[in-house]
């Protein structure tokens, strides 16, 4: 007995050991491999970082992850003087609504760093456009955004055919160091105040998305993009990568990497200093930085880390694996079976059993005319009649039945086809006006 008990309990604490481990979240890095660049992402993309840094520099930051389209009714943060930060293109995708409302947005004053992942393809992009869904935001601002695709580089277009092997294994390199990103760094490319102590800030590209440069035009000759931040490229040339967009009364500071103040960068070159750059000319004294983290996914809807960090949800699991595991150690490993109530039978349960078996297998034609013999015998014996046709004169006589109601007893009574249903409401009837 008491190594059966034994036995059991072993089997319940690796059944217990195995449900936690199944339904327990893991460790952030390991349950979410893939880096995502939302506040709450400790990884190499993530923002975390930056969002504790900004904590402490006792800003007011703000995981925002509601759509675009509550900024309306926001009452965490004021109507102008804030930063908006956005990672494109996002895995969940903008409405053009959102847009049209991140315009009203920008058009009280308020500032949008947009982190684009154009000249690089972080994994959670997807490699999707980060463009797709923004032209719209830039044209309603009467600016457009470019891509030169129709640019080639002659040294990918003059192939040779008898290639030696030590000419094919350095193409196969450059191809390798043109699709892999590499570690970079961007100057200023000119002396404007966002720029203010800035040398040169670290980020990653991909030198084949930089040979296709991104540039932005207006119609709006007094508005022109300001260039921030220029890749040097080998062949002596150079590729913008950030610009500031006048918005009306607000402004949009749009970069062409994503990484610049992510997990991995943020406290490299001067990009921290950026940050602080960019702060001092878009945050008023009651401004907040928010962090769109509901088109990463995001949401107030349902947020599963909260879900699992609840106490009340451990205590619960406990108290459940507890009382199992008592159950199943305890002095009986089996509850008591439960006993149905026995009912005695009664004669109304026999009738109403045969009758049911009757009315299975008997044919609807008979059932019809026993009904209404049935309904014969009790007229019979009520009206005390002397044969069957001075019964039937005497319903013809009656004055509260019709002839099709008449017609349809006397066609069941002959074993002809009739509704039962009909029937049963007709011999109803008849017995209440005549009974």
């Amino acid at each position: 007995m008491i190594k059966e008990r034994l036995i059991t309990l072993l089997t319940a604490l690796a059944a217990l050991g195995l449900v936690f481990y199944l339904f327990m979240p893991q460790h952030a890095e390991s349950n979410l491999p893939l880096s995502l660049p939302s506040s709450e992402d400790r990884g190499a993309d993530g923002l975390k970082g930056l969002f504790q840094w900004l904590q402490g520099q006792h800003i007011n930051v703000i995981s925002y992850r509601k759509p675009y389209t509550e900024f309306k009714h926001a009452a965490e943060f004021t109507d102008n003087g804030n930063l908006l930060i956005i990672n494109l293109p996002s895995p969940k995708p903008i409405s053009e609504l959102e847009w049209k409302n991140l315009k009203t947005w920008v058009d009280k004053g308020n500032t949008v760093l947009i982190l684009g992942a154009a000249y690089q393809h972080p994994a959670w992009a997807k490699m999707e456009s980060c463009f797709s869904q923004i032209k719209n935001l830039f044209i309603s601002f009467n600016w457009t955004v470019h891509n030169d695709n129709d640019k080639t580089d002659p040294k990918t277009t003059a192939t040779k055919t008898n290639n030696t092997l030590k000419e094919q294994l350095a193409a196969f390199q450059e191809s390798y160091t043109q699709l892999h990103p590499q570690d970079s760094q961007f100057s200023r490319a000119s002396d404007h105040p966002l720029l203010h102590d800035i040398n040169h800030i670290d980020s990653q590209v991909r030198l084949d998305l930089l040979s296709h440069p991104w540039t932005i035009t207006t119609t709006d000759s007094d508005n022109l993009a300001l260039e921030l931040l220029k890749h040097h490229n080998a062949d002596n040339t150079s590729t913008t990568t950030a610009w500031q967009l006048n918005a009306h009364a607000g402004r949009l500071v749009f970069m062409l990497t994503t990484d610049v103040f992510s997990n991995k960068h943020l406290n490299q070159a001067d990009n921290a200093q950026l940050m602080l750059n960019i702060l001092q000319h878009s945050l008023s004294s009651s401004g907040s930085v928010l962090f769109d983290d509901y088109h990463l996914g995001l949401s107030v809807i349902y947020d599963a880390d909260h879900f699992f960090k609840d106490p009340r949800l451990h205590k619960t699991l406990a108290a459940i694996g507890l009382f199992w595991l008592f159950y199943l150690i305890g002095y009986s490993n089996r509850l008591a079976p439960v006993r149905p109530v026995a009912l005695p039978l009664s004669a109304a349960d026999f009738i109403q059993v045969t009758t049911e078996y009757f009315a299975r297998h008997l044919h609807k034609r008979q059932l019809a005319a026993a009904l209404v013999d049935h309904l014969l015998t009790d007229l019979y014996q009520h009206r005390r009649l002397h044969d069957e046709n001075s019964l039937w004169r005497w319903l013809e006589q009656h004055n509260q039945i019709n002839t099709q109601q008449l017609a349809l007893l006397k066609k069941a009574h002959s074993n002809q086809a009739v509704s039962l249903l009909k029937l049963a409401n007709t011999i109803t009837y008849i017995r209440t006006v005549t009974l």
